[in-house]
């Protein structure tokens, strides 16, 4: 992951790729849409190949996402190219909520990059997301009172290229 440190990265994601998370994202409206991206890093930044849906297993999937346990297993086993996640704002822009980073170091330590996208409703076409990217970064290690370590962590917005 040296690419990714130090110098102004970049997401690039194939306009099918898009596309498909996109169409994801509008099927599962109004609850939030979840899936993990596949690629690999290079020089400048991460190359998405591959998107992968999950579903949406949250007690209240209109504000939340929870990935499916056994889909997301069989991901981090199966997919050697697991890079990223990609999640859904139905009602709210592509930004991380609170929500979202309290839940992020549940995956982080597995993951480089973290997508949400939401909705462009404008002119009542259901085609088109607004899509962000974020750099997932371990800020620090934290002691608890145990004197154990865990690591935090943050996101950091990278711009997103679609080819």
């Amino acid at each position: 992951m040296a690419a990714l440190h130090g110098q102004q990265n970049t997401f690039y994601i194939p306009s099918s790729v898009e596309q498909e998370m996109c169409e994801h994202m509008f099927l599962s409206l109004p609850q939030e849409a979840c899936g993990v991206m596949l690629g690999e890093t290079a020089a400048g930044g991460i190359r998405i190949s591959r998107f992968q849906p999950i579903r949406n297993v949250a007690p209240d999937p209109l504000h939340h996402f929870a990935l499916d346990n056994a889909e997301w297993i069989r991901c981090v086993f199966s997919e050697p190219k697991l890079i990223g996640i990609f999640h859904s704002h139905p009602q709210t822009r592509p930004v991380p909520s609170v929500e979202d980073m309290q839940a992020l170091p549940a995956f982080a330590g597995l993951l480089q990059m973290y997508l949400i996208g939401s909705p462009d409703l404008t002119g009542g076409l259901r085609s088109h997301m607004h899509l962000n990217g974020y750099q997932i970064v371990s800020s620090k290690e934290l002691q608890d009172q145990a004197h154990r370590v865990a690591p935090s962590y943050t996101l950091l917005p990278v711009p997103l290229r679609v080819t």
